[in-house]
């Protein structure tokens, strides 16, 4: 019976997936088609050779604005703020490790893990240094209410992906780590040991 309810899911998701129409046309783009590199596990394939997955770290991420111009910025900076969350997110998971193994009872507190990783996530940003745009799609989109969008309009969708070199990372990450981090509530001592193992997995191209 299990099997039946799989295969009648999977046709139902594939036939949603065929009759999924845009409420777009794309009148011009920066590329004859979409890059493989505009989802973040491809990220790293706009790199044209000068870097590689074990000395750089690729984020991507979109955007859309009616101009281009902001269009292309506001994509640039929500990836360069990937660096950072995903860098705090690696943080607080090898801190909550480190609690474990030390045989401490931890009870989830999503309240302080939220503000922690959003504290932690701005200081590393404030310290990231050397992040560069290696390659940019854009397309021009006319949205049209008989495609189904709410009102007819031009616009742009864009991906930006960003590259940074570990070197950069764990210097950033390190400068961090002597600055006060304090104001978390935190273990002081558990959260540095954290920091150091992700500084030395990060210069190790982990």
């Amino acid at each position: 019976m299990k099997k039946i309810y799989s295969v009648l899911a999977l046709a139902a998701l594939t036939s949603a997936c065929s009759t999924f129409k845009p409420d777009y046309e794309v009148v011009n783009a920066s590329h004859e088609k979409a890059p493989k590199w505009i989802t973040q596990e491809n990220a790293y394939k706009a790199d044209d050779g000068s870097g590689s997955k074990t000395t750089h770290r690729y984020f991507v991420d979109d955007a859309t604005n009616l101009n281009q111009r902001l269009c292309l910025k506001a994509a640039e900076t929500r990836a360069t703020g990937k660096i950072a969350s995903e860098i705090a997110q690696e943080i607080l998971d090898k801190y909550q490790e480190i609690q474990e193994s030390s045989g401490e009872k931890v009870e989830a507190d999503d309240k302080v893990n939220t503000k922690a990783k959003e504290v932690l996530t701005q200081d590393v940003k404030t310290r990231l240094h050397g992040v560069s745009v290696i390659n940019k799609y854009w397309e021009k989109r006319r949205y049209k209410q008989e495609l189904g969008a709410e009102k007819d309009y031009t616009g742009f969708k864009c991906n930006v992906v960003v590259r940074l070199s570990n070197e950069n990372l764990a210097e950033a990450i390190s400068k961090y780590k002597t600055n006060s981090y304090k104001a978390l509530d935190l273990d002081v001592k558990k959260l540095e040991q954290a920091i150091n193992e992700e500084v030395k997995e990060v210069k190790a191209g982990e």
